[in-house]
């Protein structure tokens, strides 16, 4: 009997799946001819909306930013200042290495001020500046009317609205009761280090240092510190320093620069206070050490 009724609805299954088609009383309906365009027209492929075009931002040509008196009556020395094209939309690392690749460095945020005070137009534009903020990211100036807008950004945050802009060295050099005279020759000796250190020439070093010099609490000979910072260039090959601001003071022998340096290297930006004892009159360095770290060591 189960035999018989699974031997039933078998045949009906088999008969169901293999129904002809072509026995339907239905007619099939007439297919609609289809009409293809001219083989001289072209169909073009569907597209994506289009996706906004990056802002053009106002390129600022190279000019000369005046030696100037800043508010807290140091004096900033003479720099040039550019804004090029195409330096928009970089995170802080990129722009700043475009800068270095063009013989110069992101302006720090007290040449930004006073580039903007000599030209008002430079506040369009929001600018990275090379000056870290002491707990994370670093200053971001402009973007707006005036020369007051002032922000802090993460290195890492690009933006196709901010750029990058490039100055050549100065510092802002202050000190009580020192000529500005007297001032600006201390300010060109530490700029000179300066150089000398972004060049990454250990044996130029041997022109600036006493015959003993004490490098960061251990005195050395001449020769023997010329090795310090040949070791040093050796091993960080994005080794650079900028002195923000100097502040000197002097006695009947010496003069010190106590300064705010930005510093980078092995990928990392740090902030510190260097000191500087300069022997006066030859202007050799007797003693160079890092009594304040403002900003630890880490990546941008």
């Amino acid at each position: 009997m189960f035999v018989r009724v699974g031997l039933l609805v078998l045949s009906f299954v088999l008969g169901v799946g293999c129904r002809d088609e072509s026995a339907s009383p239905t007619k099939d309906p007439e297919a609609t001819p289809s009409v293809s365009p001219p083989a001289s027209v072209a169909i073009a492929p569907p597209s994506a909306a289009p996706s906004p075009a990056a802002p053009t931002l106002p390129v600022l040509p190279p000019r000369k930013v005046a030696s100037k008196t800043l508010v807290d009556g140091s004096l900033l020395g003479e720099f040039s200042f550019e804004r090029a094209a195409g330096d928009e939309g970089m995170a802080w690392l990129a722009a700043e290495d475009a800068c270095v690749a063009a013989g110069k460095h992101l302006c720090t945020a007290t040449q930004w001020q006073a580039a903007c005070e000599a030209d008002p137009a430079v506040a369009a534009v929001e600018t990275w500046t090379l000056t870290p903020e002491r707990d994370a990211g670093f200053f971001v100036r402009g973007g707006g009317a005036g020369c007051g807008r002032k922000t802090v950004a993460p290195g890492a945050q690009a933006s196709p609205f901010r750029a990058g802009a490039c100055c050549t060295p100065a510092l802002a050099a202050a000190g009580r009761d020192i000529q500005p005279a007297m001032l600006r020759a201390m300010a060109k000796n530490v700029l000179d280090l300066e150089r000398t250190l972004n060049a990454r020439r250990a044996s130029a070093l041997a022109g600036f240092f006493d015959e003993r010099v004490r490098v960061f609490l251990k005195e050395k000979s001449r020769a023997e510190a010329v090795g310090v910072f040949e070791h040093e260039f050796g091993k960080y090959e994005d080794y650079a320093t900028v002195h923000e601001l100097c502040d000197f003071s002097a006695d009947d022998t010496t003069y010190t620069a106590d300064c705010r340096k930005i510093t980078r290297f092995g990928g990392k930006i740090g902030l510190v206070l260097t000191r500087y004892l300069f022997v006066g009159g030859s202007g050799k360095l007797r003693s160079i050490t890092d009594p304040a770290v403002y900003r630890a060591f880490a990546e941008p």
